[in-house]
């Protein structure tokens, strides 16, 4: 086990090789529209920038089998974010300076060339060490590591080794490179900071202050730090790990933060004006923005965190959200994945109005729904059912959401989470917009001020998509299939 576990591409056998193949043909749950790994696990984007007229997406991948190994970046190129197209492994972690997995890392584009910031990992029979190193994305899609790495060697005092995913931006004449990171003294997660004039050589800064109160704060790790602009806004997104639920929020194995706010580099400290959870679904972790972007801020996440799902019999696990465009209203981070719309194709398209029930017989599970009341709070639900019974339920009651999957659940009876997610808005809802991709849900509220990510693995029966209205108020609906 140990052995396949720090198996990486290079060394693939003839046999892993005619493995693969299988697995690449093999269809049955796999998204149309969601990047999933050809074989293997695939878990956090990496490297998502906008370089040389093209879009840039790299993925954490194991390639071996379905639980997590050796960890390589994968790499992708898409014209419109959209189509994509694969180039294999272009960071393959050979080095004694990643032994054991390159981990987690992002993007900045300076000129001709895109650096790509990643976390070489190692495993000490005394625990854990992290270094942090860069490689070179030249414009012909070559990637080649930094003969001086680590850039970074070690982690700072004070903290464990527990020291990954680098951010890297520029404010001013100076880089700064934001870092996930667990203290030693009370084992709790936090940002530290470097600074850098040429990102090359860096200088530790210290710990960045997120001045609000809030229980993610008590986390034991901060993973996958992201700073943005939207809007005029600071943005810091960062995975917390190990909260306890609070009413409707971190209900998760682990959960997404936003802030929106003030940066101040000079003070470290981030002064937040609102914060939340990113996604209230099931499925959503590690979710970084597109670097260099020629237009909308953008992210892209893993929907995933599971250990065991039903596509591992078909030698792949996990796949990535749709990517989301962002934007700031009522100080609140939106998403929408503005491209999707923009590029599928669609057929079969129907419009109506339903005051009681509607249900729509499904010839495939790629599908757009968008669901508008005409009256603000009124009681209505949406579910997807097959004919065996299962269904997947949103229900709404004045401001007031249900999403259970408990009939359509994936998961051994022991799943410690739970199978529903709720939330209470402080908005009328107006329109429910839900996107269904063969084994995936993505679930917009007025237009992205919520989201819910919903993974779902079905059988081959057939399915339907009821509509009721619990008032009989009129409801509109629009729905059509995606193609590519």
């Amino acid at each position: 086990m140990n052995e396949l576990k720090y198996k990486t591409i290079d060394l693939a056998s003839k046999n892993d090789l005619d493995k693969f193949e299988v697995i690449k043909e093999n269809s049955k749950y796999r998204p149309k529209f969601h990047i999933t790994p050809p074989h293997g696990l695939l878990n956090d984007p990496n490297g998502f920038c906008y370089f040389n007229n093209e879009y840039h997406l790299f993925y954490q991948w194991y390639p071996f089998d379905t639980f997590h190994g050796m960890k390589h970046w994968m790499h992708l190129t898409s014209s419109d974010l959209f189509h994509w197209q694969e180039h294999g492994a272009k960071i393959t972690p050979t080095e004694k300076y990643e032994s054991h997995g390159a981990y987690s890392g992002a993007a900045i584009v300076e000129g001709e060339q895109a650096y790509l910031f990643y976390t070489g990992n190692i495993k000490l029979e005394s625990g854990r060490d992290a270094n942090q190193c860069l490689a070179l994305l030249s414009a012909d899609n070559r990637v080649v590591k930094y003969s001086g790495n680590p850039v970074i060697q070690s982690v700072p005092n004070g903290y464990t080794g527990h020291v990954r995913d680098p951010k890297v931006l520029k404010r001013g004449e100076h880089y700064f490179m934001l870092l996930g990171a667990q203290r030693e003294k009370d084992l709790q997660g936090c940002i530290i900071v470097y600074q850098s004039n040429d990102m090359l050589h860096w200088d530790f800064k210290g710990e960045l202050s997120i001045n609000v109160e809030g229980k993610f704060l008590d986390a034991y790790m901060f993973e996958c730090p992201d700073l943005l602009t939207v809007d005029g806004h600071d943005v810091l997104i960062f995975s917390p790990q190990g909260v306890e639920p609070c009413s409707f929020r971190f209900h998760n194995k682990f959960n997404v933060i936003y802030c929106l706010g003030h940066i101040d580099f000079d003070t470290l400290t981030f002064d937040v004006t609102h914060w939340d959870e990113l996604d209230r679904g099931f499925d959503f972790y590690a979710p970084q923005s597109l670097a260099n972007t020629p237009d909308k801020q953008t992210i892209i996440a893993w929907a995933g965190t599971d250990e065991v799902l039903p596509s591992m019999e078909h030698g792949w696990i996990h796949c990535l959200t749709l990517p989301r465009s962002l934007s700031v209203k009522s100080n609140r981070l939106c998403q929408f994945p503005e491209q999707l719309l923009k590029t599928a194709n669609n057929h079969q398209q129907l419009e109506f109005l339903i005051k009681q029930h509607e249900s729509i017989e499904l010839n495939n599970l790629s599908f757009y729904l968008d669901v508008h009341t005409n009256n603000n709070n009124d009681d209505f639900s949406i579910s997807l059912q097959n004919s065996n019974g299962k269904e997947i339920t949103l229900s709404i009651q004045g401001k007031n959401i249900l999403l259970s999957r408990k009939g359509y659940e994936h998961h051994d009876s022991d799943w410690n989470f739970g199978s529903e997610r709720q939330l209470e808005t402080d908005y009328d809802i107006n329109n429910i917009k839900i996107i269904s991709d063969e084994s995936i849900l993505e679930i917009y509220i007025n237009d992205g001020m919520d989201v819910f990510t919903c993974l779902f693995f079905p059988d081959e029966s057939n399915h339907q998509v009821n509509i009721s209205s619990g008032k009989n108020q009129p409801l509109d609906v629009e729905f059509k299939y995606l193609t590519i």
